[in-house]
């Protein structure tokens, strides 16, 4: 019951905060982000390394204000601004957590291993999530900014984001159980199979055909946010799938490797906050860029 409670609660805290937008949706996932960082400081410190949890905090905070700040009312910035600034916030962090580290009053002051699991607890936690933010506030050139949220294109971006990566956890869980066989990579995941696999990428195809094709004829007429190019959706929804499914194995290496089953108890039922949205953090920046590269035209 506690699992079912939660789950509810977890969905629509994350609906109601994707269809609002503007600065409420930033704030949300930053919330979450920094508990998440917070679960990836303990595995680190569980293999015995002794990153500083105040710049991977520090940075997973400062990347999402920056994502946000073309949203606070009052802040003339272009859409674009937060994107343009990522290179030096990542060269800021990364000079911080030498420096940080270096200084530390601990004899000796630190390892090779603090100081990158430092800089991978930020990225990690921090800089790949907070694309999901920059998907949300993401628009058309010389489309006017559109105040409705739920008329922006941002939504729609996020939604095709969303339903590839639940389309793609949904059916391999269940295809996996019912029919699978061959084992996808035991050493890290001993349940995730082949045909599992393959059919969360089969359904994530087939979602993405969906989302794309609604939003451009039924949701978003007014702006057509994927300019009608059904043609790319099934190759969004292989790519971002794909970048789940790693994302999903990439979690269950740290979590095997520093000795844990959850990367914490903090959701009854359902583990940490990196237990949940391990499959959006590498699937964030995929569809980011895809958005903004192949659909856009930007590069």
């Amino acid at each position: 019951m506690k699992r079912i409670l939660y789950g509810f609660g977890m969905f629509f805290t994350a609906i109601g905060s994707i269809l609002f937008g503007g600065l409420v949706f930033p704030l949300i996932l930053g919330i979450v982000c920094y508990l998440g960082g917070c679960e990836f400081i303990n595995m680190a410190r569980a293999k015995g390394f002794k990153p500083s949890s105040r710049i991977i905090k520090g940075m997973i905070v400062a990347f999402f204000v920056v994502a946000a700040l073309p949203e606070i009312p009052g802040v003339s910035l272009p859409w674009t601004y937060p994107l343009e600034h990522y290179p030096l916030l990542l060269t800021v962090g990364i000079c911080m957590s030498f420096f940080r580290l270096l200084f530390r009053h601990e004899t000796p002051p630190a390892t090779i291993a603090d100081i990158a699991t430092t800089i991978l607890g930020f990225i990690y936690v921090g800089f790949l999530p907070s694309h999901l933010v920059l998907l949300r506030n993401l628009t058309a050139p010389g489309l006017s900014h559109i105040t409705n949220p739920l008329q922006q294109p941002g939504l729609a971006y996020v939604w095709v984001c969303l339903f590839i990566v639940w389309a793609t956890d949904v059916f391999a869980y269940y295809a996996g159980k019912k029919f699978g066989k061959h084992l996808l990579y035991p050493q890290i995941s001993p349940k995730k199979t082949i045909e599992g696999a393959v059919a969360g990428l089969l359904a994530s195809v087939f979602w993405a055909i969906v989302v794309v094709y609604a939003a451009d004829h039924f949701l978003f007429v007014n702006t057509e946010p994927f300019r009608g190019k059904i043609w790319h959706a099934p190759l969004m929804g292989l790519l971002v799938s794909i970048a789940a499914q790693l994302g999903d194995l990439c979690e269950s290496l740290l979590k095997r490797d520093a000795g844990m089953k959850d990367s914490s108890d903090a959701i009854p039922g359902h583990g940490g906050f990196l237990d949940r949205g391990d499959s959006l953090l590498f699937a964030s920046p995929v569809s980011y860029y895809w958005i903004w590269i192949v659909v856009l035209g930007h590069f």
